[in-house]
């Protein structure tokens, strides 16, 4: 790896202790590896530190995680696996990655609104720049307030066939009509 040796076995050394304190310094040390050197690390040394952040993140205080996940969040070059790991955490942590992470690819996001919880959901959502893609999902799993909250996002793309079934619905869901009129690409 490109660490200096000092750094190298200063992990290892951590690696090797087992207590709650030298897990998150581990987990820390990890994550600002990644961060700082994403861009020089091989798919090896990149698969084997999100494989370690992976184990870790179990072990792991919500507060540890959640601070890594604020500063990913909006870090230029955050590593993808990185953010895909965050963002499928306890919404506390996933939340501000679901909601600025530019590393999230729409395949990403997909596959979180059909496995994760209605608030990670609500979170993708309120996501700038949402692609008509992930609209159409967060449409298909049919929860009202996702929905609302997809139509208040005025930066959200939704595709033509998805906005007429939306304004068809709104005939019988209240809380659509208005989101819906407000709307600058309704037809």
């Amino acid at each position: 790896m490109a660490l200096q040796p000092l750094d190298a076995q200063q992990l290892i050394e951590l690696a090797r202790q087992k207590s709650d304190q030298t897990r998150e310094q581990l987990f820390q040390a990890m994550g600002d590896v990644f961060l700082e050197r994403s861009t020089v690390l091989s798919v090896q040394e990149r698969a084997l530190i999100t494989d370690i952040l992976g184990k870790l993140i179990r072990e792991v205080s919500l507060d540890v995680r959640r601070r890594l996940a604020v500063r990913l969040a909006e870090a230029p070059g955050t590593p993808r696996e990185l953010a895909v790991l965050l963002a499928n955490d306890e919404i506390d942590i996933a939340s501000p990655v679901l909601l600025k992470s530019r590393a999230l690819e729409d395949v990403d996001l997909i596959e979180i609104v059909r496995n994760r919880s209605t608030q990670h959901l609500l979170a993708i959502a309120m996501r700038r720049d949402l692609s008509t893609a992930v609209a159409d999902v967060l449409v298909e799993v049919g929860e009202k307030d996702v929905i609302r909250t997809l139509l208040e996002n005025q930066e959200a793309q939704i595709s033509r066939a998805t906005m007429a079934y939306l304004v068809e619905q709104s005939r019988t869901v209240d809380e659509f009509q208005e989101p819906l009129v407000r709307r600058r690409d309704l037809p």
